[in-house]
C-alpha cells in the first residue's frame, strides 16, 4: 500500500512538471548586451552613444530601457545622465565642456544598465584620448591633394601629431558618403591623397570633403569636413515641365481642347447654316 502511494505521488509529480514546462524557466531573467563608443563630429560636439540588445531567441534592439551615463575621472565616477533607449535601443548623452580628460590624458566613462523584472544588468566602460582631424587642400603644378592632419594634446596643453591612425577619406553626399580613400598617417600625422576632380559637385564645382576615424580602440569615432571647390560643376537645368497646376497646361489637354471646341463651333455653324436653308427653301416655295 505504501508502495502504491509512493508511486501514485511520483507520477502525480511528473504529471504536473510536464503540465507547465516554462514554470522553472519563468524566473530567468534574460541576457542583456551594452555597447558604447564615443563620438566627435565635424563642429566639435561630443557624444557617447550606446546601444542596448536583449536576448530572448536572439539579440534584438532593447527599448524603454534607462541607461546611466557616467564619467570616471581619476578615482571619482560622477553621473552625467539617465537616458530611455528608443525603439532601437540606442541612447545619446552629448557631453559638455566640463567633460575633460583626466591626469592621464584619458576620458573615461561607464554605462550602466541597472536590470529590470525581465532582463539582467550590464554595464560597459570605454576609455578614449582627444584627438583632431583638419582637411585642408593644396596644389602642385596641375595635381591636387586632400591633406588630412590627425593631432591629439599632449602633456603640456599643446598639440602632437598622431602617426599610424587609420583615416578615411570620403565626398560627402546629401544621404550618404562616397569613399575616396583609406590609410594611415605618416609620422607626421598627415595622410595625403589625390583630389578626385572628375567627381561631380554643385552648380559651382563646391564638394565636401569628410575625414573620417572610426571605431578606434583609443580616440573612438571622430569627423571633419572641409569645403573647396574644385570639383566638375554640375549645371542646374530647369527641366520644362507642363503640369496641371503650371500656367502651361500640358499639351494633351490643350490638343484635346481645340478639338473639342472645334467640334462645337463646327455644330453651331451647321445648325445656322441649316436655318439658313430652310428659310430659303420656304420662300422659294
Amino acid at each position: 500500500m505504501c508502495c502504491r502511494l509512493i508511486y501514485s505521488l511520483l507520477i502525480l509529480s511528473i504529471t504536473v512538471f510536464t503540465a507547465f514546462p516554462g514554470k522553472a524557466q519563468d524566473s530567468t531573467l534574460a541576457t542583456t548586451k551594452l555597447q558604447a563608443g564615443f563620438y566627435k563630429d565635424q563642429s566639435g560636439a561630443r557624444h557617447i552613444g550606446a546601444k542596448l540588445l536583449k536576448k530572448i531567441e536572439k539579440y534584438a534592439p532593447f527599448a524603454n530601457a534607462e541607461l546611466q551615463f557616467y564619467v570616471l575621472h581619476d578615482t571619482t565616477s560622477t553621473l552625467l545622465q539617465t537616458v530611455v533607449t528608443d525603439e532601437k535601443g540606442e541612447a545619446i548623452c552629448m557631453l559638455d565642456e566640463s567633460v575633460t580628460p583626466d591626469s592621464t590624458g584619458i576620458m573615461a566613462f561607464r554605462i550602466t544598465f541597472a536590470g529590470d523584472a525581465t532582463a539582467e544588468g550590464d554595464d560597459k566602460e570605454i576609455q578614449v584620448m582627444p584627438a583632431e582631424l583638419k582637411v585642408a587642400f593644396f596644389q602642385e603644378d596641375t595635381s591636387k591633394f586632400i591633406s588630412v592632419e590627425a593631432m591629439s594634446p599632449d602633456a603640456t596643453g599643446g598639440m602632437t601629431p598622431v602617426p599610424e591612425l587609420e583615416i578615411g577619406v570620403y565626398v560627402k553626399g546629401t544621404f550618404s558618403y562616397f569613399s575616396i580613400a583609406k590609410d594611415v598617417t605618416d609620422a607626421n600625422g598627415k595622410l595625403i591623397v589625390p583630389f578626385p576632380v572628375t567627381m561631380p559637385g554643385d552648380s559651382l564645382g563646391v564638394v565636401t570633403i569628410a575625414a573620417k576615424v572610426e571605431d578606434n580602440d583609443i580616440y573612438g569615432n571622430v569627423e571633419s569636413w572641409g569645403t573647396i571647390n574644385w570639383a566638375r560643376p554640375v549645371p542646374v537645368v530647369a527641366e520644362a515641365r507642363r503640369g496641371l497646376g503650371d500656367t502651361d497646361a500640358p499639351l494633351w489637354m490643350v490638343y484635346t481642347l481645340i478639338v473639342l471646341l472645334s467640334a462645337v463651333w463646327f455644330h453651331y455653324a451647321y445648325v445656322i447654316f441649316l436655318i439658313i436653308k430652310i428659310k430659303l427653301a420656304k420662300h422659294q416655295a
